[in-house]
């Protein structure tokens, strides 16, 4: 689906005035994205909620829900990972969540309250323009998306001033470079075991120097 509008009406309920906060860095975390979340409602029709059902909340619809769903706030990005999670076989996908701002309204401020005061907040779904609830569904106990405060936010310039490929060029020629440090290190390396039954005095002391600035700890210093 490229539209997430399909499946998540826009909540305009809500207002997206910029709240002022004393927070240089706004971040969010998500622990677990359930591999079964998906949407339902007792408005919608049978054959809608089939569909509804048939399409599951995945982790690209996350910065569409969080802006303009739950009307949170404006996210900046978001990181996905995965890990272990006791209640699943296989690792399951997390997110942390980074905002540009948070919206002045009544979700984000009961949001907050709920961080502040239990260091966790749950989204069971929100409020739809026609006064019906659009729902989290699933094959749990009241399903929902888990937010928590994180406390760690890796930090990142607003702006960016390379594309993926430049970095990605760049990455490569990094690792072009350090091949050939490697292969000149090596074919020095072989001289030096090469050289090191050599008992003239020049050279005993010029392989001291080398080993040195190599890092063998094991040189002696050579007395003249």
């Amino acid at each position: 689906m490229s539209d997430s509008s399909n499946l998540f009406p826009i909540n305009t309920i809500q207002g997206c005035s910029v709240l002022q906060t004393n927070q240089d860095q706004i971040s969010l975390y998500i622990p677990v994205i359930p591999p079964t979340l998906h949407f339902s409602s007792s408005s919608l029709s049978s054959e809608e909620t089939q569909d509804t059902k048939s399409m599951r909340f995945q982790p690209k619809f996350l910065k569409y829900y969080i802006e303009n769903c739950m009307r949170i706030g404006k996210v900046r990005r978001i990181d996905f990972a995965s890990r272990e999670v006791a209640q699943y076989t296989t690792p399951q996908v997390c997110a942390f969540i980074h905002f540009d701002c948070f919206y002045d309204n009544d979700n984000t401020k009961d949001m907050l309250a709920c961080l502040d005061r239990d260091g966790k907040y749950r989204s069971f779904g929100f409020e739809n323009d026609n006064d019906s609830y659009i729902k989290f569904g699933g094959p749990h106990s009241r399903p929902h998306l888990l937010f928590k405060i994180n406390h760690k936010p890796i930090d990142s310039p607003k702006e960016y001033d390379r594309n993926i490929e430049q970095v990605m060029a760049e990455n490569k020629l990094l690792i072009e470079r350090l091949q050939e440090k490697e292969e000149l290190l090596r074919q020095v390396s072989e001289h030096l075991q090469a050289w090191d039954s050599n008992q003239d005095p020049n050279v005993v002391i010029a392989l001291s120097g080398l080993r040195k600035i190599m890092g063998d700890t094991s040189v002696v210093e050579v007395e003249l």
